[in-house]
C-alpha cells in the first residue's frame, strides 16, 4: 500500500507533495538563487527553531533576498506543516528563493516576490542506522568548498553543487562521507557536517571556512556540560588521522562516530567513549524536548 502523501506548504497553500509545485522560472532553478535551513523534531518537540531561523534570515540578509514573513509567522508555518502530516519525529526544510523572473536573464533588475516552501519528512540520515552505531568510513575529496570570497559558507544557499559531488566523490570511493578542504589546506567539513576531533579528551572542530551548525553549536554546549574542553582549531589531514576519536554532527545526521579515514583507523577502530556519550547526551536533549518548540500542546 502506497504511504500518504505528506502536505506542503508553498507559497501561502498546504497542498499535497504531488500538487506542491514552483515555476520553472523561479529563480533558484535557473541560477541556484535562494537559502535554506533544516531542522529535525523529535517526539513532537521542534529542535532549537528560534536558533535555526535566525540562521535563515541572517543567510537571507546576506545574499540580499527580503524574507516576506517574520520569524513568528515561519515558526508557526513549521508546527502547522508537522501537525498536518500528523508526524511527531521528523525532518523540516525550510526553502526562500528569489522567486519568479519572467525575464529570464542573471542580470535582470526586476525584484520578483520571494518563494517559500516549507515541507516535512520521516526522519532521514546521512548514513544507516547500523553505521550511527557502529562508526562510519570518510574518504578526502578532491574537491574544494566555494572559495569564502566568493560564497561566505555560513550562507546556506541551495546551491549545493560542490557538495553533492564531494559526496558522491567519496561514496563512489567506498566511503560514507566526505572530508573537504579549504583553499589553505585546512579541514573544513563533510559533504554536509561540521566535523569533530577528540585528542586526549578535548574536542576540537575547524573555526573558519565552515558553516556554523545548529548542531555543531550543540556539541559545544554538551561538551560543556560533560566536563570537556571543546575548541575552535586549524587541522589539518595529518591531524585527523592521529585523533584519538572522531565524528560528525548535523541536523540530519545527528551525531555520527567516525572509525576510519582515508582507509587509516581513527583510534581502537570503534565508536569512542566521548563520541558516546555526546551522541547519548544530544538524542536525550531531542527527546525530552530540551531547547525544543512543542507541535502538540
Amino acid at each position: 500500500m502506497a504511504e500518504k502523501e505528506l502536505i506542503v506548504y508553498v507559497n501561502g497553500e498546504f497542498k499535497p507533495q504531488s500538487q506542491a509545485t514552483i515555476s520553472v522560472f523561479d529563480r533558484a532553478i535557473s541560477y541556484g538563487d535562494g537559502v535554506f535551513d533544516t531542522l529535525v523534531a523529535k517526539n513532537g518537540y521542534v529542535f532549537k527553531i528560534d536558533e535555526h531561523l535566525e540562521r535563515l534570515f541572517c543567510s537571507a540578509k546576506a545574499v540580499k533576498i527580503e524574507i516576506q514573513k517574520t520569524r513568528a509567522e515561519i515558526k508557526n508555518l513549521i508546527v502547522q506543516a508537522i501537525r498536518r502530516n500528523a508526524l511527531r519525529d521528523c525532518y523540516v526544510k525550510i526553502v526562500v528563493t528569489r522567486g519568479v523572473a519572467w525575464i529570464p536573464l542573471m542580470s535582470s533588475k526586476e525584484e520578483p516576490a520571494t518563494t517559500l516552501i516549507i515541507f516535512v519528512s520521516r526522519p532521514v540520515g546521512v548514513v544507516s542506522e547500523e553505521k550511527i552505531r557502529k562508526g562510519a568510513k570518510l574518504l578526502s575529496t578532491t574537491i574544494k568548498r566555494t572559495h569564502p570570497e566568493s560564497l561566505d559558507p555560513r550562507i546556506k544557499s541551495v546551491n549545493y553543487q560542490a557538495n553533492v559531488l564531494m559526496r558522491r566523490e567519496a561514496v563512489e570511493g567506498g566511503a560514507d562521507e566526505a572530508v573537504s578542504y579549504g583553499f589553505d589546506g585546512y579541514v573544513a567539513e563533510g559533504g554536509g557536517d561540521n566535523i569533530w576531533l577528540v585528542k586526549k579528551k578535548v574536542l576540537m572542530t575547524p573555526g573558519h571556512g565552515v558553516l556554523e551548525g545548529i548542531t555543531r553549536e550543540t556539541v559545544l554546549e554538551i561538551a560543556k556540560q560533560l566536563g570537556y574542553t571543546a575548541i575552535t582549531a586549524n587541522l589539518n589531514r595529518f591531524d585527523l588521522y592521529q585523533a584519538d576519536e572522531l565524528f560528525l554532527s548535523s541536523t540530519a545526521g545527528g551525531i555520527i562516530p567516525v572509525i576510519e579515514v582515508d582507509r587509516r583507523t581513527i583510534g581502537s577502530g570503534t565508536p569512542g567513549p566521548i563520541t558516546k556519550q555526546v551522541q547519548e547526551s544530544y538524542i536525550e536533549m531531542l527527546e525530552k524536548g530540551i531547547h525544543g518548540t512543542p507541535v502538540y500542546e
